[in-house]
């Protein structure tokens, strides 16, 4: 009959809400709702996604999509050297790394704040040792705490410990593979996979004096140039970080670091800074990928080539909103691909 089938499809769409935003099953109001029939009703959706966002249960949704989108779950699989970075086990840096991504996000979503904070932002939480870590203002009391940044180098996602680590190797840099993941989570145009027949670059000279020059050099092969002149610069901006988030102004003895770049379009910046500055100018191909990431997070498949007319209507409806973190949850969940799949 109509109504079984109401009940039916609404009981998948109550399990998919409820596994996206609190990975579990569906509450009772979730429950009533599918069967009732009404819960496919945008504006009922809508008014579902705030209530289970101010619901607890909804940190299950951040730190689960920060290790799909951000690939967080990848933070410590390679760990830093002990006699070289023995501040992160000593003040537990691992923890507070995850911890500052995981309240800066959820900031976000509370808020509604825009995610071009997630590119530039003058605000972060941080404890006392991940403060210290960051040559900034401790905060006046124990635990997490928000705090303004004067620093424009520590503001987003890209000036983030967390995102730092799990972009190094636990023992140096390297600026291909920071490059390569830029490109793919916040630019959402990951490159092509190196040919067989590369030869890949000599480990040993991560983070070397002559790593520009090394990287030229592999550039200079017409089937690695392509791909190298969009991840290289983007690496270089984050030379400035070492293999833990710290700062530095050079390689130890081996020279003064150039964090400086020019994108494949011919936008030029000096170090990462300029490079958020770009990003925020560009900050329709970072919504775009975000959409992108958060939609097949939330569905549980690659987004497809068929998807894409949604993904428009998303990021029109979310610029004219402001942009909101929330908003974009909220508008992936009352999509046709999340209500209809």
């Amino acid at each position: 009959s109509t109504d079984e089938a109401k009940s039916t499809g609404g009981a998948g769409l109550a399990s998919r809400l409820s596994y996206f935003l609190w990975a579990s099953m569906p509450d009772a109001e979730l429950r009533q709702l599918a069967q009732d029939g009404r819960l496919k009703q945008p504006e009922v959706l809508s008014a579902q996604v705030e209530r289970m966002l101010n619901d607890p249960r909804s940190d299950a949704f951040v730190l689960g999509f920060l290790d799909s989108w951000l690939t967080l779950r990848d933070l410590g699989s390679t760990p830093p050297d002990r006699g070289d970075f023995s501040a992160f086990y000593h003040y537990d840096l691992d923890s507070a790394m995850r911890k500052e991504t995981f309240l800066f996000t959820r900031y976000l979503i509370d808020q509604n704040l825009s995610i071009t904070n997630f590119l530039k932002s003058d605000f972060t939480f941080v404890n006392r040792p991940l403060a210290r870590h960051y040559g900034i203002q401790p905060p006046t009391k124990p635990g997490f705490q928000l705090v303004k940044l004067s620093d424009a180098r520590r503001g987003g996602l890209l000036g983030q410990a967390s995102v730092l680590t799990l972009t190094a190797n636990g023992i140096d840099t390297s600026p291909v593979v920071r490059g390569v993941w830029l490109l793919d989570n916040i630019l959402g145009t990951p490159p092509s996979p190196p040919p067989p027949d590369v030869e890949p670059l000599d480990p040993d000279i991560r983070g070397a004096k002559t790593i520009r020059e090394q990287l030229q050099k592999h550039r200079d092969s017409a089937t690695c140039n392509d791909c190298h002149r969009k991840i290289d610069p983007l690496g270089f901006a984050l030379e400035n970080f070492d293999p833990i988030g710290r700062w530095r102004t050079e390689y130890g003895r081996q020279g003064i670091i150039d964090a400086s770049g020019e994108l494949p379009g011919g936008q030029r910046f000096d170090n990462v800074e300029g490079l958020k500055t770009i990003l925020v100018e560009r900050q329709g191909q970072f919504a775009r990928a975000l959409s992108q990431k958060l939609s097949a997070y939330a569905i549980g498949r690659h987004i497809e080539p068929s998807d894409r007319p949604h993904i428009d209507r998303i990021l029109q409806q979310l610029d004219a909103q402001g942009n909101g973190f929330r908003d974009l949850i909220r508008l992936v969940v009352i999509s046709e691909p999340f209500r209809l799949l």
